[in-house]
């Protein structure tokens, strides 16, 4: 039994003209693809070279990218610094703690914790100047505060200027209260002033506060005008 396949080859075989038409079709598709397969060869090696060619800039960029960074202000960065003037400061490296607080200041200015630390530290010091200085710093950050108004009082008390310090310790019991301080240095201020009856009715609302601060009154030069006055010694030393 003759197959279709078979029958198309004799009819291929009775008609050259038709066997001539197909050749050169034939011959143009492989010439095409020979073309086509050199013009890939010819770019990929281009390609290759240019990646060659532009390796050691793409380098040089990696390097760029793996350097070390600059250190920049931050709270990690703040804190690092304020941990590391409170340690110098508690090993009485004033001068250390100081170059820390100051650091911290210069990489952020409205940092207020900075300021009063940095003032605090002065303070101790005994250079008050510099401790006012700094605390005015940071008292423009943080106007309310109790704690720095009245520590700025204490410095103008070192420095014997009791009228301005009782407007500190004024504002910041005003601010504050339940702090005992302001109120406690306000029977400071009015015994340097001379005021007897208000430094005791301070210092009397103060002991009820926190009776801690008999200790503190029976030691304190600035009362040393009330020393001996029979209601100074009754708040200092009540009846039991």
């Amino acid at each position: 039994m003759s197959s279709i396949y078979e029958a198309l080859k004799r009819s291929q075989a009775s008609s050259p003209e038709q066997s001539r038409s197909n050749t050169p079709y034939i011959v143009r598709g492989r010439r095409i693809y020979w073309i086509v397969a050199a013009a890939v060869l010819i770019s990929s090696a281009l390609t290759a070279a240019a990646i060659f060619w532009m390796a050691p800039e793409r380098g040089e960029r990696s390097v760029e990218t793996v350097a070390a960074q600059p250190v920049t202000p931050g709270p990690v960065r703040t804190l690092e610094l304020m941990n590391k003037g409170d340690r110098l400061r508690r090993k009485n490296d004033l001068e250390g703690a100081v170059a820390a607080y100051q650091e911290v200041i210069k990489e952020t200015p409205d940092y207020a914790e900075a300021h009063l630390q940095l003032g605090e530290l002065f303070y101790g010091a005994g250079r008050f100047d510099e401790a006012f200085a700094a605390m005015a710093k940071a008292q423009k950050l943080r106007p309310d505060d109790a704690r720095l108004l009245n520590n700025m009082g204490s410095v103008l008390l070192a420095k014997d200027n009791a009228a301005e310090a009782l407007n500190y310790f004024v504002q910041a019991r005003r601010n504050s209260a339940d702090y005992v301080e302001p109120l406690y240095n306000m029977a400071c201020a009015y015994a340097k002033l001379k005021k007897k009856d208000a430094a005791l009715s301070s210092l009397r609302q103060a002991a009820e506060m926190q009776p801690e601060v008999r200790l503190w009154a029976s030691r304190d030069p600035d009362l040393v005008s009330l020393r001996g006055d029979r209601d100074f010694e009754s708040i200092v030393h009540p009846k039991e």
